[in-house]
């Protein structure tokens, strides 16, 4: 073909491919490179998205001219620059960018590049003012100035949240508000704030950073002194009584002039603590203006509530709306040790207060009608059986078992059992957990366990029944014995119907649910796979029809908290056994080598 008709072609195609006239030369090596330069400006691109992505960095900075391009400036100084024209490009590439709240979607040839918007800042300085670097704070408080790198605008100023991160006395680390932000400006290049001493002591030195919040971005400045003046004075605390609304009928007052009230419960779809209400329809302070609620520091909660701060603490906004931010995997009790004694006060400790004094500080306790709950079911200990017998083997290859059907089924499933037929599968298919009001929480229709209308209240975040497995075991077959013995590869010999050397077992349901993945490593090898939500356990393509010992157990993971379903006495429901007896003909044992 001749290079006129060649070009002729090629123009034609990108004619019709992107809508827009290249002109075309005589010289097909001009024109492949000009392709070339395209197609080179989208790989370009997709390696700085993909670095962005990599180092998380923000977009602090986008441009649009009225040509439709843009210019996008990353935390890490770097820019990407994105022109219409660049959208259809040679070889049926296309780009596009959607600007959001918050973020930029940027989709190079179908692949979606999600870059989040955030501040310029990359460092957060302190600057002295005087000689010695210190900060007097004196009953007046302290104006400090930080050198933000790069400067903040007025409207990131307004954005950003400023708090002191830490305080550290010497050689002790504090974790109370021992002094705040109380008010935050620009001074040119300067952020300057204002802070108050709260629990500061007179004639300390603390050394202090400060955090910087903004779209989602969080700096931390470095450390410096400030120094309490020798006749500061504040009292934290001046606690006046509190009303409490009708709804509160058991408050009483401790030994320490704070307060211990228990939670209404709710009548809707889900309980107060598990959804939205305002704290001030249950207590207030008269004549007290500009009152707020804030959860009490860490250090003050009991460690059940500590185990889970962050996403309590954010459930309170400052004037009383409450919204759960997240699980709580807690009703906030106080942990009990060995010997039935309270390790701290129940409840969540919520302080009111105003003019950065504490007015009242209750502990809000929460109604969890499952926390006591029995949920053995009248079963006792656990089982162990083999499936199928001598009768039924598992096929080679991929395939799925539900164990909850065959538990429902033991009658005709479980030929062979060693223990818990009375005392375990004899009751399992009327299984049911009920409060002391009759208010069913989960229960057996007969043939899988469910979680009730009622139940459903307490696990909105939660999973509600989940099953795992908690040991694995290979076992030889039987019917892969000669004279009651097999003999491995390696020429190992083993005893027909047992154990091939590989038995693992795992941790207990609380284990396994706050971390499935680490849980399973030990035997994620063999690529045998349980559903948690329905208890069906998939055997994997490598699957060669050798015998298994697989130990099960359940749990119900509601909103404050988690709870096992085996049997009184035990550590899992029990363990069944496949191909123990029989297998199918073309079955093998993994090799020993």
């Amino acid at each position: 073909m001749n290079k006129q008709l060649l070009n002729a072609l090629l123009c034609g195609a990108l004619v019709l491919s992107t809508g827009t006239f290249i002109s075309c030369d005589d010289d097909n090596d001009e024109l492949d490179s000009r392709v070339a330069v395209v197609e080179g400006a989208y790989g370009e691109i997709k390696t700085q998205l993909s670095q962005a992505l990599m180092t998380g960095a923000s977009i602090v900075k986008s441009e649009q001219d009225n040509e439709g391009n843009w210019t996008l400036t990353l935390s890490d100084g770097s820019k990407i620059v994105i022109k219409a024209s660049t959208g259809g490009g040679g070889g049926g590439s296309s780009i596009s960018v959607e600007a959001g709240s918050g973020f930029f979607k940027i989709t190079v040839d179908g692949t979606t590049y999600t870059i989040p918007t955030g501040a310029a800042v990359n460092s957060l300085v302190f600057v002295p003012e005087f000689a010695d670097g210190k900060v007097l704070l004196g009953n007046e408080g302290a104006t400090v100035k930080l050198l933000a790198t790069p400067a903040l605008s007025a409207d990131d100023m307004n954005k950003a949240q400023i708090s002191v991160v830490d305080a550290v006395e010497l050689q002790t680390r504090l974790a109370t508000e021992t002094i705040i932000v109380t008010g935050q400006s620009l001074d040119g290049d300067y952020i300057k704030l204002n802070l108050k001493g709260i629990d500061a002591q007179a004639g300390k030195s603390y050394a202090i950073a400060i955090k910087l919040d903004i779209s989602g971005t969080s700096i931390t400045s470095n450390y410096f002194t400030v120094e309490v003046a020798a006749d500061f004075s504040f009292d934290a605390e001046s606690l006046v009584t509190p009303t409490f609304g009708a709804a509160i009928t058991d408050a009483v007052q401790n030994g320490d002039g704070s307060y211990t009230a228990t939670l209404p419960d709710g009548n809707g779809s889900k309980p107060n603590f598990l959804s939205e209400f305002n704290f001030g329809d249950f207590v207030q302070i008269a004549d007290v203006e500009g009152l707020t609620y804030v959860v009490a520091p860490a250090n003050k909660q009991n460690e059940n509530v500590q185990r889970h701060y962050e996403v309590l603490k954010n459930s309170l906004s400052k004037d009383g709306k409450w919204k759960i931010a997240g699980r709580p995997g807690t009703n906030c009790d106080a942990p009990v040790d060995g010997e039935g004694n309270k390790q701290g006060n129940d409840g969540l400790l919520i302080y009111l207060k105003a003019n950065y004094q504490i007015k009242a500080k209750i502990y809000w306790k929460v109604i969890d009608p499952i926390a006591a709950l029995d949920f053995t079911g009248g079963r006792t200990g656990n089982f162990e059986a083999e499936w199928g017998g001598r009768e039924q083997y598992q096929e080679s290859g991929k395939h799925d078992v539900d164990i909850q059907k065959i538990l429902a089924n033991w009658e005709t499933e479980i030929p062979i059992i060693h223990g818990g037929k009375d005392n375990w599968f004899a009751l399992w298919n009327d299984y049911s957990v009920q409060t002391a009001d009759q208010d069913i929480i989960i229960f057996n229709d007969g043939g899988r366990l469910k979680v009730s209308d009622y139940g459903q209240k307490y696990c909105s975040l939660s999973r509600g029944v989940y099953w795992f497995y908690r040991g694995f075991a290979i076992y030889v077959p039987e019917a892969l014995g000669t004279d009651g013995k097999y003999v491995a590869d390696n020429g190992e010999e083993f005893s027909a119907g047992e154990g091939y050397g590989v038995d693992n077992w795992m941790g207990q349901y609380t284990d396994y649910i706050n971390d499935p993945i680490g849980f399973y490593s030990a035997v994620a090898k063999w690529n045998f796979k349980m559903d948690e939500a329905t208890g069906i356990i998939t055997f994997p393509e490598t699957y060669t029809g050798y015998g298994l010992r697989i130990a099960i157990d359940g749990g119900f993971e509601y909103d404050y908290g988690v709870k096992p379903i085996h049997g009184a006495g035990s550590d899992q429901c029990g363990m069944l056994f496949f191909n123990r007896r029989v297998a199918p003909t073309d079955a093998t044992m993994p090799s020993k080598k």
